[in-house]
């Protein structure tokens, strides 16, 4: 699909997919409209998100030309956020044809295959990240703090606990989605929804994901590349 679409010619008109609220029927007065506009392909490398203002709505148009598109589409892929496949996948078309179809179609079967399995490197330097994130969780000094460790501990464990599994991972309200639509082994989403204030919840919590991907890490970790003859 990825090489017929940079070979083909797209029509002079643009390709727009609403997805979200808007696209499910769930939008209420403040939701914004994501639109993906595919360019036609002298604009073949252009890339940009512009957010306007229509009839008092917020639209956020991404747009594309086909190389850019698939360009951002591998890198959501690689980084295990999926927002285009999301966007095009969660979406309604407004045209019709090969094009538009073939679109939904892989990207639909991208968020359902999930996923390359995170590498060791990632998951060493994640462990690394969340164990210091605990240690903080147990020792902070003051409100302020806690409650500052408490919230990137929380994105965290949710990232390290998905992106173990492995599933996709988001940003913001993506994230707390993500870990309810698979069964939030930890209780991370539940934490959350019971008030999210008990850091000695969140940080047994963050302990059971760390013990999931091998333990606690801090000792002996290494960044970057240590020469073998020091």
């Amino acid at each position: 699909m990825r090489t017929s679409l940079r070979a083909r010619r797209l029509p002079a008109g643009v390709c727009g997919v609403p997805r979200g609220s808007a696209a499910s029927g769930t939008a209420t007065e403040t939701s914004d409209l994501d639109i993906l506009v595919v360019l036609p392909g002298e604009w073949s490398t252009t890339a940009f998100v512009q957010t306007t203002t229509h009839n008092g709505r917020l639209v956020e148009a991404f747009v594309y030309g086909p190389d850019a598109l698939h360009d951002w589409l591998d890198k959501g892929r690689d980084d295990a956020r999926p927002v285009l496949d999301r966007l095009i996948g969660a979406g309604v078309s407004l045209i019709e044809g090969d094009i538009a179809d073939e679109l939904v179609s892989a990207s639909r079967a991208t968020l359902a295959a999930g996923p390359a399995p995170i590498d060791r490197d990632q998951l060493r330097a994640r462990r690394y990240s969340l164990s210091a994130l605990v240690d903080d969780l147990e020792d902070a000094a003051d409100s302020g703090t806690l409650r500052v460790v408490m919230a990137t501990a929380w994105r965290e464990a949710a990232e390290l606990a998905l992106r173990s599994m492995p599933a996709w991972v988001g940003t913001g309200k993506w994230l707390l989605r993500e870990l309810r639509a698979n069964q939030d082994p930890f209780g991370l989403a539940a934490w959350v929804d019971n008030g999210a204030d008990d850091h000695a919840a969140l940080a047994g919590k963050c302990r059971a994901v760390l013990d999931s991907v091998g333990g606690y890490l801090q000792d002996g970790f290494i960044r970057g590349e240590k020469p073998s003859s020091l």
